[in-house]
């Protein structure tokens, strides 16, 4: 009988723990996203964000990744975050670490689409004001060689 009531709570407690596994919600699936901006002369700007998490209002991500340009071919890490606001548009701001390889770190940030899509303003001279502007267009990853 000692057997019989340790099986039943047994039983009964896997039940209740599938129950509520069951009604979890399905972990959220994190996607790789690269968006380019033409330099001029066939060049671009490439941007390459790892693991990116859904975005949903008033929610905010970390975003981290690479950056190189197509004629220089060096690698710099990328970090920052994305926030996505009422109207459903994204705010992104990161940071370029590309004084390993070049002359300058680098910051950029905007207002873009669910796939940073848009006009990025950058500062490259650290006084916290645009010297210019990046129009991102999004580029197939798989499509994308990584020097």
């Amino acid at each position: 009988m000692k057997r019989l009531i340790q099986s039943v709570s047994v039983i009964l407690g896997l039940a209740v723990a599938l129950s509520v596994n069951a009604g979890a919600a399905p972990a959220a699936k994190t996607r790789n996203v690269c968006v380019a901006s033409p330099t001029g002369g066939g060049s671009f700007n490439t941007f390459v964000f790892r693991s990116v998490e859904p975005l949903s209002r008033g929610e905010a991500i970390a975003l981290h990744g690479l950056y190189f340009s197509t004629g220089a071919r060096r690698v710099a890490p990328v970090h920052g975050s994305a926030v996505m606001v009422s109207d459903g548009t994204i705010r992104v701001g990161f940071f370029v670490h590309s004084t390993s390889e070049s002359t300058n770190d680098f910051t950029v940030s905007g207002v873009t689409d669910t796939n940073f899509v848009g006009t990025l303003s950058y500062d490259n001279d650290g006084d916290f004001v645009p010297n210019g502007t990046l129009a991102m267009e999004e580029v197939d990853c798989a499509t994308i060689a990584i020097p």
